[in-house]
């Protein structure tokens, strides 16, 4: 007793399932074709059992064919004929592979930016000498990190895995997601303009320095940063403005293409002061400590040895370079009218932007002993670098 060949693989390619009527078995003879007959007039007798007649083809390997069915001549048309049944295809597993490199990507990313954030508002927490005006400033920046990893990066990571979401609930999300997005930019971009003005009156004033700049008003300027970036960006939800799904990125950005008037505005009331003044204040600041000699008394030894004007000015610098190329793409494709189709690259670069806010971790680990004191006492690493 031996299984068709050609019912088992009819069953496979046509999705059937096993069944008792389904379920033929010959005997199989040498140089004995009456078994091969008996089986043809037992299955036109009986219509019920089987819908599928069987041909015998001799010389070939394949003893029965479909009806109207090819018989296959290769591996390749076996393929072709799996691929006509929906199964999985050699493009598909590429395309899964590609998916799976972007979803890790995003997956570390998130884990990154929470994880980080929450341990540097942990460092600064526990600790009495980081409980200064220039800590109050990162954990704002740590709790805009935390809001990107938790309400925007998600949302990627469904984006990847289903292609269709967007265009089934694209207007309300899109629109609450690019808000996101401006309002914490708008956020990182205003605090790290206060961090500099902070830097250069500690530099150029010391001796006001505690009365100008005191926790209350450090406070206002923080809950002044949030409500005015919070303002600023609801024309995207409450107007006509449009937001579009970047499918290269898996993420909903502003269309700045069909309101180039509110990018400009945002531009020239966000963008260009935070620009301007971390310039210009890190210029005096470096400049100050490269002459000594203007400092002001008294405060020469204490100024000199103070690494968080470095610190804070490495951690602006690695949120820089992280926008930088993809700032300068976005440039010259709006220059030269041609857009770049390499979708890999445009995603690399999109997500190293978003990336911007994990350095800050590792800017305050290698520069600043006190971070690591508190860190090391936060988690009991007798290892830890203490100075």
């Amino acid at each position: 007793m031996q299984k068709v060949p050609w019912l088992e693989e009819w069953r496979f390619l046509n999705n059937k399932t096993a069944s008792f009527l389904e379920v033929f078995n010959i005997h199989l003879t040498n140089g004995d074709s009456s078994s091969h007959s008996d089986f043809a007039q037992s299955n036109s007798d009986d219509s019920e059992m089987s819908t599928v007649s069987p041909l015998w083809i001799h010389g070939n390997i394949n003893d029965y064919v479909l009806p109207g069915r090819d018989v296959p001549s290769s591996s390749i048309d076996m393929k072709m004929k799996v691929d006509q049944a929906e199964l999985p295809s050699f493009s598909d597993v590429a395309l899964n592979a590609e998916k799976l490199a972007y979803i890790s990507v995003i997956v570390i990313i998130t884990a990154l930016l929470i994880v980080t954030s929450v341990l540097i508002i942990a460092a600064i927490v526990t600790s009495s000498s980081l409980k200064n005006i220039v800590g109050c400033y990162m954990i704002s920046l740590c709790i805009a990190d935390l809001l990107c990893g938790t309400l925007i990066t998600p949302v990627s990571v469904y984006s990847v895995i289903d292609d269709t979401w967007h265009w089934q609930h694209s207007e309300l999300v899109c629109r609450l997601e690019a808000y996101i997005e401006l309002v914490l930019l708008s956020v990182v971009l205003y605090i790290f303009m206060w961090i500099s003005v902070d830097r250069y009156i500690a530099m150029m004033r010391p001796s006001h320095y505690e009365a100008e700049q005191t926790f209350n008003r450090c406070k206002c300027w923080v809950m002044f940063t949030w409500i005015t970036a919070l303002l600023l960006c609801c024309p995207v939800l409450f107007s006509e403005m449009q937001a579009r799904y970047d499918k290269q990125a898996y993420l909903c950005v502003l269309d700045c293409t069909k309101m180039f008037p509110y990018v400009v505005t945002m531009a020239v009331l966000v963008i260009l002061p935070s620009i301007v003044c971390i310039m210009y204040t890190y210029n005096r600041i470096f400049s100050h400590l490269r002459n000594p000699d203007n400092l002001e008394d008294g405060y020469k030894g204490q100024l000199q040895a103070d690494r968080s004007f470095v610190t804070t000015f490495f951690i602006i610098v690695s949120f820089l370079i992280s926008w930088v190329p993809l700032l300068a793409v976005t440039l010259i494709e709006a220059l030269v009218k041609v857009h770049f189709q390499i979708p890999s690259v445009h995603f690399a670069l999109v997500w190293l932007a978003i990336s911007s806010g994990c350095w800050k971790f590792f800017v305050c680990y290698l520069m600043s002993s006190a971070f690591r004191r508190s860190l090391g006492a936060l988690f009991l690493w007798n290892f830890c670098d203490v100075e």
